[in-house]
This record gives structure tokens, C-alpha cells and sequence, in this order.
């Protein structure tokens, strides 16, 4: 099992070995279906982020690499005038824990999809889907649950409203809570209170599965998001046939989580007893805009340091190597 001193993990023989065996199993997988890996530098040397773990080289302040995905936007940025389609990586990024219990250091595999601005997403959001669908039984889970859900839904009728700052940090956080009263109580005196509430409302349904995107039906917004509800449908309609027996699909309208970067579908795979998500990801179409290139991007990150500390505490999940 893995043993940690404050922050750091120390591997024992068995996990380092269950680590290796999941990357390796992880990365023929990608490789399988057209992804090629790229090894970004452990080292950063510009846009050091706050909660990075930051050292001085000499005089120069630099960060150790802190996210998989903003580091290869910056390589792919610079190094090729069109985006490689299939990009994947494993490795670990450092970050400092926001709870006094997490590793700095965190393995990682993960995958981007890269498309040019002309190009339609939904293929490219699909393809990922059926990926994480593979991930379960690559890594031996016995069981698991993958979360459907697309950051429009809520960023949408945020910028419809003119919502912005802390007004909509407030009606996130609410929504992260699942509490639609909390809503109306941050919106209260707003003239978009009673349609934000309703709208709450109906991304918090108890119903799952179709039932609950023709929930979204009743939403003030249901017409300003008629194209996000028909691709999930359609996700949905693809998924369902070809899903794997350990495998349970179900719908979170009301995903807030990242909503600062996802700007469309995003996928979040659990597991029965897991205290925290496996593996996440989603469409980000702000990112290489925000680099200078035109291009669209979806990706997904296998958080193998949790898959490590669940395979130690619940080793019942796993089927035995």
C-alpha cells in the first residue's frame, strides 16, 4: 500500500507495481485507438501558478508542473502550426493540497482531442465518452459510475443574465450544494431570481437517464439550450447500448464543478465507495484561444494516485491480479 510522509507518497512494492501495470495498461489503450503521448518538462519556467510548488533556479523563479493539460496547450501552441488530433500522457503534476491530508506529488494518465476551429466536437466528445467507458476494465474496478454533464447548461444562462463575479460564484456554489432555495436566496431581489430558481430546479431533478434532460423542458432557458440537451440525448442514445455490464450511466445536470474552464460536455467516472472522482474531464474550448491558435479541445485525466489510496483501503472493488 502506499505510504505517505507529509505530502509526499512513498510507494510500496505492491503499489508501485499496480501503478506501473495501469499506466502501461492505460497508455495501450490510448495508443490502441490513434493517441500518441507527449512529455511536456516537469519544469515550468513561465506563468508560475499560485498554487504550483515554486523553487528559484538561481535567480529565476520556476513551478514544478502542475496540470497535464495546460502544460501540452502551452507545448502544442508553440511546437506545431496545426494541433496533432490525439495527444495522450501519464506521469505525475505537484500541486499544493488544499486539505492538510493530500499528496503534492500525483500520478496521472490522461488523453486530449484536438480539433480545429471548423470542426464539429460532438465525434470528438463521443470518442472520449467510449474511452472512459474502457477505463474501468483496464484498471480491474469491479464496478463504477460515469457522470454525464455539460458546463453550458449553467454557463449559459449565467452570461444570458449578464451574471458575472461574485453574484455568479455564489449561485455555483449553491448549485454545488444541490440546493435550488439557496438560489433564490443569492438571486433574491435580482430581476432573474424567479427564472435562475426555476432553471435550478430543473438541473436538480430526481429523475435520471432521459427523464432527466425532459426535465430541462421546464427551464425558463430550455429554448437558449436546446443544442446542449439534444447532443446529451444523443450521447445517451449512442452509450447505452454498449455499455459495459460493470458500468452505470447516469445524467448530473447540475455539474458545476470546473465550470471556470469546461465550456461543454464533461464526463466524471466514480466508483461505489470512492470519496472523491477517478477520473474527469470535458470540452474546454477556451483554452488555445487564450494561446493564440484557433482550436478546440476536449480531454480527460485518470487520477491514479486515488485509484492507489482506493485500491489500498477497498481492495474488494479491484478484481484480484
Amino acid at each position: 500500500m502506499a505510504v505517505r510522509t507529509p505530502h509526499f507518497p512513498d510507494l510500496l512494492f505492491g503499489s508501485a507495481a499496480r501503478l506501473r501495470a495501469w499506466e502501461g495498461a492505460l497508455m495501450g489503450l490510448l495508443a490502441a485507438q490513434g493517441y500518441r503521448e507527449l512529455h511536456p518538462s516537469l519544469v515550468l519556467r513561465e506563468a508560475v501558478p499560485e498554487g504550483g510548488l515554486r523553487f528559484f533556479d538561481g535567480d529565476e523563479l520556476v513551478a514544478l508542473r502542475w496540470d497535464f493539460t495546460v502544460s501540452l496547450a502551452g507545448l502544442l501552441a508553440r511546437s506545431f502550426p496545426e494541433p496533432p488530433p490525439r495527444v495522450s500522457y501519464a506521469g505525475a503534476v505537484f500541486r499544493r493540497p488544499v486539505q492538510p491530508w493530500e499528496a503534492v506529488e500525483r500520478f496521472e494518465v490522461g488523453c486530449e482531442r484536438i480539433q480545429s476551429d471548423d470542426e464539429d466536437g460532438a465525434g470528438a466528445d463521443l470518442e472520449l465518452a467510449r474511452l472512459l467507458m474502457a477505463i474501468p476494465g483496464a484498471l480491474g474496478l469491479k464496478s463504477a459510475i460515469l457522470h454525464l454533464g455539460n458546463a453550458a447548461l449553467v454557463r449559459k444562462p449565467l452570461e444570458a443574465e449578464g451574471l458575472f463575479g461574485e453574484l455568479a460564484s455564489a449561485v455555483v456554489a449553491a448549485l454545488s450544494r444541490r440546493a435550488p432555495h439557496r438560489v433564490a436566496e443569492v438571486m433574491d431581489g435580482h430581476p432573474a431570481a424567479a427564472r435562475m430558481t426555476a432553471h435550478a430546479q430543473a438541473l436538480l431533478s430526481d429523475l435520471d437517464g432521459t427523464k432527466t434532460l425532459d426535465a430541462l423542458s421546464s427551464s425558463p432557458y430550455a429554448h437558449l439550450l436546446q443544442g446542449e440537451r439534444e447532443h446529451l440525448q444523443r450521447t445517451l442514445q449512442d452509450l447505452l447500448p454498449i455499455l459495459p455490464p460493470n458500468l452505470e450511466l447516469r445524467m448530473d445536470l447540475a455539474d458545476v464543478a470546473g465550470l471556470d474552464f469546461y465550456t461543454g460536455p464533461t464526463l466524471r467516472l466514480w466508483a461505489p465507495g470512492a470519496q472523491q472522482e477517478l477520473a474527469a474531464g470535458g470540452r474546454y474550448d477556451s483554452l488555445f484561444p487564450g494561446l493564440g491558435r484557433p482550436w478546440k479541445a476536449a480531454g480527460f485525466c485518470v487520477r491514479l494516485s486515488r485509484l492507489l489510496d482506493l485500491a489500498a483501503t477497498r481492495p474488494d472493488l479491484f478484481e484480484q491480479p
